[in-house]
């Protein structure tokens, strides 16, 4: 919510555990000049309520424009376009290939290690959670081959020596066996 409607000229704030909201903190006056909003300060809430059947996402939006604008019609819809924007988001979840959280699936094969991991070690997990214990480093020169068995956003890897261990998802991109351009064309659909 932060990243997607809490941008200028809204500010991002967090009410609760479980509620945060955007605030209006500029408007563009009538000559086109930005200035703090001083009446009808436009806002939008997104409250999470987890439940036995899933979470429960309420977004409100206040109303855009004044009285005068209301009767003429020509009420602002920012706000509401704003939370739009949010259950749009929350709706299509990681299934959306445009978003940055989307789903990413490694298939079978050579992997290797993202480049912002070069010269740096990264400890793989020994199981398929966050909280796992780490086990052996690896680099991004290590030959890794992706196999099945990852759940989630964990994907299980086969070093050389026989060694297996989970990589988060968005770690790891596959890796062409030959350097064709149709084998990087191939590798590119994964990333």
């Amino acid at each position: 919510m932060e990243q997607l409607i809490g941008t200028p000229p809204y500010r991002f704030q967090v009410v609760g555990d479980d509620e945060a909201r955007a605030l209006e903190v500029q408007r563009r006056g009538f000559f086109g000049n930005w200035g703090r909003p001083r009446i009808a300060v436009r806002w939008i809430s997104c409250r999470a309520d987890p439940g036995p059947s899933g979470t429960r996402v309420e977004v409100k939006a206040s109303s855009g424009g004044g009285l005068v604008f209301k009767a003429l019609g020509k009420a602002d819809g920012g706000p509401d376009s704003r939370a739009l924007q949010l259950v749009r988001l929350l709706t299509s979840g990681n299934r959306d290939q445009r978003t940055l959280y989307r789903r990413r699936s490694i298939p079978p094969g050579p992997v290797s290690l993202v480049a912002s991991w070069a010269g740096m070690p990264y400890r793989l997990f020994a199981e398929p959670r966050f909280d796992a214990p780490r086990g052996i480093e690896i680099l991004t020169a290590t030959e890794l081959e992706a196999v099945p068995g990852g759940e989630g956003p964990f994907v299980r890897v086969r070093l050389r020596d026989g060694t297996e261990g989970f990589v988060e998802s968005d770690q790891i991109v596959a890796a062409p066996d030959v350097a064709t351009r149709e084998a990087q064309a191939d590798a590119a659909r994964f990333v």
